[in-house]
């Protein structure tokens, strides 16, 4: 009678352990955790890494938003570009402001970014206020992404002359008023540069690179109206940089 009493104890601590043991063989690992949009650091006008390129990451369905803070008005150029080829759209809103893109066809160049014509790019005169930049993929795919934000205060009036700084990966960029709608916005530089124009009223682009000249370039207007333009300049070679002397006549 001891001996069967003792292989009763053994036999249901052997049945004891068997749901451990099948649950240890069915352990089923948890899903990975889901990206979320990182808080990205405000862009303040002046800083010393305003002009840098910021790196995050867009959910899907959703958007990545960052604070701007302008304290001079300024001309404010945007660009951005997924880090997995997809489509990507760009809004800026704040303080009476309301400005998007979806496709900036790569016509303005110069950028710390590789950007493709579906790549967007945003060019507009804000006031001093805080901002919002909302970079959002069109299709609502998730994907991570680059952006550059430029300022400048620099502005340019019918015969007046700005000088603009050029540097590998920052275009310079400047205000230029429009009084007749039929001025041209050109530029003189040591090396081949190129111009970029976006005008408010009508939201036309322009961009040129040697209708000035020994390789300058120049924007000839004609029908528009009087309004600020948002330019930008850029070295047509990757590498050269140094002044742009920007006039409106």
């Amino acid at each position: 009678m001891r001996h069967a009493q003792v292989g009763r104890v053994a036999a249901a601590s052997l049945l004891a352990a068997l749901p451990t043991l099948a649950l240890t063989g069915c352990f089923i690992p948890s899903p990975p955790p889901v990206p979320r949009p990182e808080s990205l650091e405000p862009i303040a006008q002046g800083s010393p890494d305003e002009g840098d390129v910021r790196t995050g990451f867009i959910p899907g369905d959703g958007t990545a938003e960052l604070t701007l803070l302008i304290d001079q008005r300024a001309a404010v150029v945007a660009t951005a570009s997924s880090t997995d080829d997809e489509d990507l759209t760009l809004r800026i809103v704040g303080d009476g402001a309301d400005v998007e893109n979806d496709d900036g066809y790569d016509e303005a160049g110069g950028f710390a970014l590789d950007t493709s014509t579906r790549d967007p790019l945003l060019a507009t005169v804000l006031e001093p206020g805080s901002y919002t930049i909302e970079v959002a993929e069109y299709g609502g795919d998730a994907t991570g992404f680059e952006l550059q934000v430029l300022t400048s205060t620099d502005a340019v009036g019918p015969g007046e002359q700005v000088e603009l700084m050029v540097e590998p990966g920052r275009p310079g960029v400047a205000i230029a008023t429009i009084a007749e709608g039929d001025e041209a916005v050109s530029a003189i530089a040591d090396f081949d540069a190129v111009l970029w124009a976006q005008m408010s009223d009508s939201d036309t682009t322009y961009r040129d690179d040697d209708s000035g000249g020994d390789r300058n370039p120049s924007i000839q207007l004609f029908g528009e109206s009087a309004q600020e333009v948002v330019v930008v300049a850029w070295a047509f070679e990757d590498g050269d940089a140094g002044p742009v002397t920007l006039t409106v006549g």
